[in-house]
């Protein structure tokens, strides 16, 4: 694989866990300004239809991802309601108050979850989002072996990618989340000393973002990962979608049993 086993400042043990929230929650707030995964709808839509399942379980939920907005989308274009459980091996206290807020079909669960170590008793279509990268070849197989074992379909979303407009825009993610400061809700203290005074935050999103783009799994690498878990039991539909001249392409993998 091309791909680089590069590590991320957040992800790590050492990393403060107050700064690790701070991330997380500005990493959200980027990625709902233009609501990217929007674009993957007909194709999240479809794996959990074919899954034949009522719920969906968010691993690496980090703040929330684009749950907070897109489970609004899914119901309407489902017509139905359906429940959402986010999960995070680090769990953001913050994103799990507001979840409550959001939607009462939307929740977030206080207890660690390991991606690579589902519980069994925890069902559900799984969702990856911008997360499937952290993990080296051998965790990813475990990812993907854990649903296909557990009889739940999985949908893992990427935008990071090793392509030449994804890596451009990157030096634009340290000005807009200095820029988008003024608008956080709740604005606090906080949130201009580890944005303006000590730009650590910027500066993680930007190196974070670098290696996550070096790290992603491309097309052609989730075929491989997937190679050994093909049967006429389980389908896996891997693509990349673009919708637009300005739109981020978004790398996806979709599993689900055969019924």
């Amino acid at each position: 694989m091309r791909r680089m086993q590069l590590i991320e400042i957040h992800d790590q043990p050492w990393f403060p866990a107050f700064l690790r929230d701070q991330v997380t929650d500005d990493l959200q707030v980027l990625l709902n300004i233009g609501k990217p995964y929007g674009d993957i709808l007909p194709q999240l839509r479809e794996g959990i239809e074919r899954s034949g399942a009522d719920r969906v379980l968010d691993l690496c939920s980090g703040a929330g991802g684009p749950w907070p907005w897109l489970i609004a989308a899914l119901e309407w274009l489902e017509g139905t309601r359906i429940r959402v459980e986010l999960s995070d091996k680090y769990p953001n206290a913050e994103a799990r108050e507001r979840a409550q807020r959001d939607s009462v079909n939307l929740i977030y669960r206080a207890g660690s979850v390991d991606a690579t170590r589902v519980p069994r008793e925890l069902p559900g279509f799984r969702t990856l989002f911008t997360s499937f990268h952290h993990f080296p070849p051998a965790q990813a197989c475990a990812i993907l072996r854990g649903a296909k074992a557990s009889g739940q379909g999985i949908g893992v979303f990427e935008i990071p990618g090793r392509r030449p407009l994804t890596l451009l825009l990157l030096p634009l993610i340290p000005i807009a989340d200095i820029l988008l400061v003024p608008f956080l809700r709740p604005l606090s203290p906080r949130h201009m000393v580890w944005r303006w005074l000590i730009p650590i935050v910027p500066l993680v999103l930007f190196l974070d973002g670098i290696v996550s783009c070096l790290r992603a799994y491309s097309p052609g690498e989730l075929r491989e990962l997937v190679a050994n878990l093909s049967d006429a039991g389980y389908i896996w539909k891997i693509g990349c979608e673009k919708r637009g001249l300005l739109r981020l392409p978004i790398t996806y993998l979709i599993g689900y049993p055969r019924r």
